[in-house]
């Protein structure tokens, strides 16, 4: 965590996960024991274990979209593969919200993933004007077919839980 997040104690990050991990299990029935939790941790380890890149997520009702996955510190930690890393992280973000039910899945990425050279926008303008700084950039991806949350083959993923 400390890639996207410097300063960040050990402490702070395991209370995060704790509480996080604690709201999975509310609500859990089951009727539907094959289900996902609503919320968690996702990694991605090799076989060594060592961790390559991880997000956090949340199912979370939305105004436009509805039923969402919002998924937070985003974190690629490899140097050879970045792209493969975020590609893997990616499609399990998309097999996870399917599985779930969701809509769409919100993305909120650390200001370290912002472009220095972005183009001048009015709107931002005025909130830097005022007092406030960007801190992260949120991208959304509908997902056509909501209903359709048929198996997926995770391609070697081990859990999507």
């Amino acid at each position: 965590m400390c890639a996207i997040a410097p300063g960040l104690g050990v402490d702070q990050w395991r209370a995060f996960a704790a509480a996080l991990l604690g709201t999975a299990t509310k609500g859990s029935s089951a009727e539907a024991p094959r289900l996902p939790a609503e919320a968690g941790i996702i990694t991605v380890q090799n076989v060594q274990g060592y961790m390559h890149g991880l997000f956090s997520y949340k199912v979370e009702p939305h105004l436009r979209h509805g039923r969402v996955l919002s998924v937070d510190n985003f974190v690629v930690l490899d140097l050879f593969d970045l792209a493969g890393i975020a590609e893997t992280l990616l499609r399990a973000m998309e097999v996870l919200a399917r599985r779930l039910g969701c809509a769409a899945i919100h993305t909120t990425l650390s200001d370290r993933y912002i472009p220095l050279d972005s183009r001048r926008n009015p709107i931002p303008d005025c909130f830097r004007t005022e007092g406030h700084r960007q801190e992260t950039i949120r991208f959304c991806k509908d997902l056509a077919v909501v209903n359709d949350n048929s198996p997926v083959a995770t391609g070697g993923l081990r859990e999507v839980e």
